[in-house]
């Protein structure tokens, strides 16, 4: 009887190559539910990575490209206002959306601004979705 790992590899592969078409996103939150519930929402339409602190935030930014960051500014190490700033000075950074209870004042670098926790699942996909481009088919998918 023959093995059937290669069964295995090529969906793997398929698997592999549908994420590497997918806009990479890059949720900087120190709130782990807050997470949970974006990487569900954006799946499989995105790739989301998350960072729970400024560090772990600067160190992806450092090390891969994102289509978008998604940030609420309130985190454990730092004040996220920082890596904002220093997105804005990059010449090929990624839009920021700034999705924070903290209203962002007026001269705020971000692209575009939602509150926590008042936002419906339905406007921070429209928002994301636009933001990257997406066709809005799974919007009415989405719960009101």
């Amino acid at each position: 009887m023959k093995d059937t790992p290669d069964i295995h590899c090529d969906a793997y592969r398929e698997v592999a190559e549908a994420c590497r078409d997918v806009p990479r996103v890059l949720h900087v939150d120190g709130d782990g539910d807050a997470a949970l519930v974006l990487a569900t929402l954006l799946v499989p339409e995105t790739q989301v990575h998350h960072a729970a602190s400024l560090a772990e935030a600067v160190r992806a930014i450092n090390e891969q490209e994102f289509a978008l960051v998604v940030l609420d500014p309130d985190l454990p190490d730092g004040d996220g206002a920082d890596l904002l700033h220093n997105l804005s000075r990059r010449t090929s950074a990624p839009p920021v959306l700034l999705y924070s209870a903290r209203h962002p004042g007026l001269r705020t670098p971000a692209h575009a601004f939602l509150p926590k926790p008042w936002t419906s699942p339905r406007q921070l996909w429209r928002t994301v979705s636009h933001m990257l481009g997406l066709s809005s088919a799974s919007l009415q998918e989405l719960p009101i």
